[in-house]
């Protein structure tokens, strides 16, 4: 709930895109995956806000994003607990 409720602090489509990729980590069983077009467009979660919100979360601490070009970026939750905090502390 904590990394929800970090998600939710921040702008536009973030928190879609959050619940979207709990979802998926929960299909996938893990927290390493690939971000689907369906998953999105299941949220109404547009390509570009996607990539904003993504971007958002990366900042943040809540997300480590690999992107190639030509795939779906893969995204790994990490824990909200450490990385929020080590953030707070140098703001």
């Amino acid at each position: 709930m904590a990394w929800l409720n970090e998600a939710a602090k921040l702008p536009g489509k973030t928190l879609n895109l959050g619940l979207a990729i709990w979802w998926l980590a929960g299909m996938a069983k893990t927290k390493t995956f690939k971000l689907t077009g369906k998953a999105l467009a299941q949220l109404g979660v547009s390509r570009d806000a996607a990539s904003d919100a993504l971007k958002r979360l990366e900042e943040r601490g809540l997300l480590r994003v690999q992107r190639s070009p030509g795939q779906r970026p893969t995204v790994e939750i990490l824990s909200v607990a450490s990385n929020v905090i080590k953030l707070e502390n140098t703001e």
